[in-house]
C-alpha cells in the first residue's frame, strides 16, 4: 500500500479483503448489506481494520448508518479531525 493511497482506495480495499471480493468490483456507494450480502460480523471487522489502519477509534453510534464505502469514509473523515 502507497502512502499516498487515498482513505476511499484504501477502505475499498480492505471491505473487498473481508467480502472476498476484487476490489474494483466494490461500487463506493453500494449497500455492503443489500448489493454484497455483509452481515453484521462482516461489519465489525471491516471497522476494526479501518481503526487499526487509521489508528482512530470510530463511535458506535455511527456504525448503524455505516453502510457504504462512502458512509465509512465520511464517518472516518468525522473522527479524524
Amino acid at each position: 500500500m502507497s502512502d499516498t493511497e487515498s482513505p476511499t482506495v484504501r477502505v475499498r480495499s480492505i471491505v473487498a479483503e473481508i467480502l472476498a471480493m476484487d476490489p474494483d468490483g466494490i461500487d463506493v456507494t453500494a449497500d455492503l448489506f443489500d448489493d454484497y450480502e455483509a452481515d453484521s460480523l462482516n461489519l465489525i471487522e471491516i471497522v476494526t481494520r479501518v481503526e487499526k489502519h487509521f489508528q482512530v477509534v470510530l463511535p458506535q453510534s455511527g456504525l448503524p448508518q455505516a453502510r457504504t464505502v462512502t458512509d465509512l469514509c465520511d464517518l472516518l473523515a468525522r473522527e479524524a479531525v
